[in-house]
């Protein structure tokens, strides 16, 4: 191939990834510019590519209204403490249907463990708010965090099977020989091996209790609202607040957004199976 046709196929491509990138970024960039307009110039047709004059009535709002505030910290404290309980569990079953045969020796547990994600959550919403209702769990953080426990623990479970499956057993049995109980055989060879993969699946597990939506909108109250909850309800006299909403996107957005920045090396070695380095 001469060196002019190979030219114009790399600036063909890039010519792609320019426009793939302007097409993923655009959202992004719709948001911050309706947040940053006055009410009155979010309707108009056409619309404006830019916000003419940049007010932060919209961010004032979300960081200073004491139910927006609230909200964001009752999704904190529900993402972080299903999470933490989910990866946690979810190792240790992951770790215990890669080790031991005798778990689950037909498959039917894990099986059944993954059907769990497979059927529609508005199947069970409406028994799950009756169970809530006679348990005392409804709008309680602690009600919450163990219904996402719930739905996340298959996929914790799962992730972290296969990140174990992926390590040769024959490291566990060099560790045996050395004197090494199981114990410290998973925390001294296993666990640096499989940490990229548990931050991963740490990862995915946050950010699907993060955004979800459905059970939050039925099972909390006033007292345990999420975010996802008080956005449909910014409607001013038959008025949809849309910078509003869309500075409360911006700023729900950046925690995932940090997060998955910071431990962008953990998750991409992760998600390759944690096999990076063996």
């Amino acid at each position: 191939m001469s060196t002019a046709r190979t030219n114009r196929f790399k600036w063909a491509g890039r010519g792609l990834l320019v426009v793939y990138t302007l097409f993923v970024a655009f959202p992004i960039y719709w948001t911050l510019n309706t947040a940053f307009k006055p009410l009155s110039q979010i309707g108009t047709f056409p619309p404006t590519l830019y916000p003419k004059g940049f007010q932060l009535d919209a961010f004032v709002w979300v960081l200073s209204n004491s139910r927006a505030i609230d909200a964001i910290l009752n999704s904190l404290i529900i993402a972080s403490g299903t999470t933490i309980l989910s990866v946690i569990l979810g190792a240790l079953a992951g770790y215990a249907f890669s080790r031991f045969s005798w778990v689950d020796p037909g498959g039917h547990v894990s099986f059944w463990l993954l059907s769990t994600r497979m059927f529609p959550p508005v199947a069970v919403v409406l028994p799950i708010f009756f169970i809530y209702g006679q348990l005392g769990l409804q709008d309680t953080l602690i009600g919450l965090i163990l219904l996402y426990l719930t739905f996340n623990l298959p996929l914790t479970t799962w992730l972290m099977r296969d990140f174990f499956d992926k390590i040769p057993i024959s490291f566990e049995e060099a560790a045996f020989v050395d004197g090494y109980s199981r114990f410290q055989a998973f925390r001294k060879v296993i666990f640096p091996l499989v940490r990229p993969g548990l931050v991963a699946t740490m990862m995915l597990a946050w950010v699907f209790a993060w955004n979800e939506f459905l059970f939050a909108w039925i099972i909390t109250g006033n007292n345990t609202s999420t975010y996802t909850t008080i956005i449909p309800t910014l409607i001013e006299s038959n008025q949809i607040q849309w910078n509003n909403i869309m500075a409360m996107a911006a700023v729900v957005a950046t925690p995932p957004t940090l997060i998955l920045i910071a431990f962008r090396d953990n998750i991409i070695e992760g998600m390759t199976l944690g096999m990076t380095d063996i």
